[in-house]
C-alpha cells in the first residue's frame, strides 16, 4: 500500500498547524489530495476515512477548523505510525569512528558571537576567539566545522592561531578535513597551515603527501613541507640540496630541518650559513640546535669577530661588525649550558670596553643591550648578574632587563628593596629625558604591562611585595594599583574614589574609564558596582571598547548582577549578548 499521498497529507496538515486552523478552511492544496484519497479509498477503508477527514476541513468554518484539524492530525499520525519501520536490511557493521577527547557544550550566548567570528570579517575578532581559547570552548562538536575553515580566514594571527591552539584538539578526526581541503599548488596561507597541521597530527601517514609536496606544491607549500624533513635519515641529502637553494625561504626552512638531525654533515650547512651570508636566515635554527660543536663553533666565531670589532677604527665597518655580533649572539639565546654562560658573563664584563664603540649607524650602547638580552632568558647565573649589576646599567631598556631578570629569581623582598628606589625617586616629570625619569617609568611600566600579559596567560612572574601597592598610591599610579590591588587598602580606595569621579567627567569611550574601574575592582571597592554602571549609562555607545569593558564583569560581586540584567534592554544586540554570557560566568563565579 503506497502511503506517498498520506504523507503530503500531513505535510499539508503540519503547514496548516503552523498557520493556524483559522486558515485551513477551503485550502486549495489539501483540497487537491481528496481525489486520490478517495482512489485509494476503492482498496484501503481507511483512506476513505482520511478523505472524509480532509473533507471536514476544507468544507468546515473557522469554528470547527480547529477540531477537524486536530482528528485529522490525529487520524493521519496514527496510520502513519503504523506504517514506520525499524531497522535496515544487511548485516550490522562497526561505524568507524576517532576519539576527539573530552567534548562539551558551549553556551548559544558565547556560541553566536564566536560563530560570527569565525565565519565573517571585521575588527574585533581576534580578542572574540582568544577569549574562547581560553575558556575551552572550542571543545564543542558544532565549533569543529567553523574552525576548520577559520584556516583559510583572510586575518593571518586569526588563521594562525586556529591552526597552532585550536584544531590540534581535536586530533586525528579531523584528517580527513584537512586532506580533502588541501591544494598542493595553493598560495594561499591556509594549505600551509594544512600541511604543517597533517604532518603535526599524523607524521607517518603524511610523509608521502610531505614528499609529493616537495615535487609538484607551490613555494609556499614547499617550504613547510620541507621543514616538516629531518626524521628520517633519507631527508638528510635531500635538506642538504635545498640548502643551497637560489630562494631564501626554501634555504631557511632547510636550516630549520637540519637544527634537529645531529649529523655532522647537517652541522657544517649550519656553520657554513653563520660564517657566510646566511647569519640571519639561519639565526633560529642555530638557536634551537643543541649540538656541541656546533655551539663551540658560535662561541669561537663571536669571540673572533669581537676582537675584529674593538680593532676596527672606520665607523661604517664599526657599524657592519656590531650587527654581526648582535646577530651571532642571538644564536646564544635560550641557552643555559656551561660554555655559554661563561662566554656571556666573560663578555658582559667587558662592557666599559664595548660601550667605547662608535659606528655611523650603531654603537657599543645596542651591542650590550643585545648582551643584556641574552643574559635576561639565559641561566640563572647570568640573571644573577644582570640583577645585580641594576645600578651600574646606563640605559632604561638595560634596567628594564635587568628587573625583569631580578624579579624571576630573586625573593620578592629582595627585588623591592633593590628597584623600589628607583619608583621613589624625585624626578623632573616636565623633562621626559630625565634619566630618573626614564628609570622610574621602565619600572612602573614593566609591573603595569602584567595586568594585559596575565589576560592573556602568559604571565611568568611571581607575586610582587605587597610594599609596592602603598608607592603606586603615593605617585597616583592607577595601572600600578590595578596590577597589584589588594582589598581593604583603605589609601588605595580613596584615591580610586577620587580619580574615578575625576575620569569619568572627562571621559569620551568606554575605554578611558576601564583602567580605574578595574583598578577598584582588583581592590573589591565597596563602589566598584556603582562605577562599572555610571560608566554603561554615560557611554551609551556600545563601540568595540564594550568588548574589553564587558570582561570586567565576571570580577565583579554577585550583588551587581540584579542591576546588569537592568541594562540589557538599552543595549544593542551584540552589547546584550555579551552582556548576558558574562553575567552568566559572575553567576557561575565560586
Amino acid at each position: 500500500m503506497s502511503i506517498q499521498v498520506l504523507t503530503q497529507v500531513y505535510d499539508e496538515m503540519r503547514r496548516l498547524a503552523i498557520a493556524g486552523s483559522v486558515v485551513a478552511p477551503g485550502d486549495f492544496r489539501l483540497k487537491k489530495l481528496i481525489p486520490p484519497l478517495e482512489q485509494s479509498g476503492a482498496k484501503a477503508p481507511v483512506f476513505a476515512k482520511v478523505a472524509d477527514a480532509v473533507k471536514k476541513v476544507v468544507d468546515g468554518n473557522e469554528k470547527t477548523s480547529a477540531a477537524t484539524l486536530l482528528e485529522l492530525a490525529t487520524l493521519v499520525n496514527a496510520i502513519l505510525y503504523t506504517q514506520g519501520e525499524t531497522g535496515a536490511p544487511g548485516e550490522l557493521q562497526e561505524i568507524e569512528t576517532t576519539d576527539m577527547g573530552a567534548m562539551a557544550q558551549t553556551s548559544a550566548r558565547m556560541l553566536k558571537p564566536l560563530l560570527e567570528a569565525l565565519t565573517n570579517t571585521g575588527a574585533g575578532r581576534l580578542e572574540i576567539v582568544r577569549d574562547a581559547i581560553e575558556r575551552n570552548a572550542f571543545r564543542d562538536l558544532r565549533l569543529v566545522k567553523p574552525a576548520l575553515g577559520a584556516i583559510d580566514d583572510p586575518y593571518g594571527e586569526i588563521g594562525d592561531l586556529i591552526a597552532e591552539k585550536v584544531l590540534p584538539i581535536y586530533g586525528k578526526a579531523i584528517l580527513h578535513d584537512l586532506r580533502s581541503t588541501f591544494d598542493l599548488k595553493g598560495k594561499a596561507s591556509g594549505h600551509p597551515r594544512r600541511l604543517r597541521l597533517l604532518h603535526q597530527l599524523d607524521p607517518e601517514g603524511t610523509r608521502d603527501l610531505v614528499k609529493q609536496a616537495l615535487d609538484e606544491g607551490s613555494k609556499e607549500v614547499k617550504v613547510i613541507a620541507i621543514e616538516c624533513l629531518g626524521s628520517d635519515p633519507a631527508d638528510l641529502s635531500y635538506l642538504l640540496e635545498q640548502a643551497k637553494a637560489k630562494a631564501q625561504e626554501v634555504r631557511q626552512a632547510a636550516y630549520r630541518a637540519l637544527a634537529s638531525i645531529d649529523d655532522d654533515a647537517a652541522v657544517a650547512v649550519l656553520k657554513s650559513a653563520m660564517d657566510g651570508k646566511d647569519l640571519e636566515l639561519a639565526i633560529a635554527s642555530l638557536q634551537k640546535s643543541r649540538n656541541a660543536k656546533l655551539l663551540r663553533h658560535i662561541i669561537a666565531g663571536v669571540e673572533k669577530e669581537l676582537e675584529e670589532l674593538l680593532k676596527t677604527k672606520d665607523k661604517k665597518a664599526v657599524s657592519q661588525k656590531i650587527d654581526r655580533v648582535e646577530s651571532l649572539l642571538q644564536c646564544l639565546e635560550g641557552r643555559d649550558d656551561a660554555d655559554s654562560e661563561a662566554f656571556v658573563l666573560k663578555t658582559f664584563g667587558r662592557r666599559s670596553e664595548l660601550a667605547k664603540l662608535k659606528g655611523d649607524s650603531a654603537s657599543g650602547a645596542d651591542l650590550i643591550l643585545s648582551l643584556v638580552a641574552v643574559m635576561e632568558e639565559g641561566s640563572k647565573n647570568m640573571r644573577l648578574a644582570l640583577a645585580h649589576e641594576h645600578a651600574n646599567l646606563q640605559s632604561s631598556d638595560e634596567l628594564e632587563a635587568s628587573f625583569s631578570a631580578a624579579r624571576r629569581i630573586l625573593p620578592a623582598a629582595e627585588v623591592f628593596e633593590m628597584f623600589s628606589p628607583y619608583v621613589t625617586a624625585k624626578v623632573d616629570e616636565k623633562k621626559k629625558r630625565d634619566p630618573a625619569y626614564l628609570k622610574r617609568q621602565v619600572i612602573i611600566e614593566s609591573i603595569s604591562d602584567e595586568v594585559y600579559f596575565d589576560e592573556d596567560g602568559d604571565n611568568a612572574y611571581p607575586p610582587l611585595d605587597p610594599r609596592w601597592l602603598d608607592i603606586a598610591v603615593v605617585i597616583g599610579d592607577i595601572g600600578l594599583i590595578r596590577e597589584l590591588g589588594r582589598p581593604g587598602h583603605a589609601a588605595a580606595n580613596a584615591f580610586l574614589k577620587e580619580s574615578f569621579g575625576a575620569i569619568l567627567m572627562k571621559s569620551k569611550s568606554l575605554d578611558d574609564c576601564r583602567d580605574v574601574v578595574a583598578a577598584m575592582i582588583r581592590c573589591e571597592h565597596p563602589e566598584a558596582t556603582d562605577a562599572f554602571i555610571a560608566v554603561l549609562e554615560k557611554q551609551k555607545k556600545q563601540d568595540y571598547y564594550f568588548y574589553w569593558f564587558a570582561r570586567l564583569i565576571p570580577e565583579l560581586p554577585k550583588s551587581a548582577i540584579p542591576r546588569l540584567e537592568a541594562l540589557i534592554p538599552n543595549l544593542g544586540e551584540h552589547a546584550a549578548n555579551s552582556l548576558v554570557d558574562y553575567l552568566q560566568q559572575l553567576r557561575e563565579k565560586k
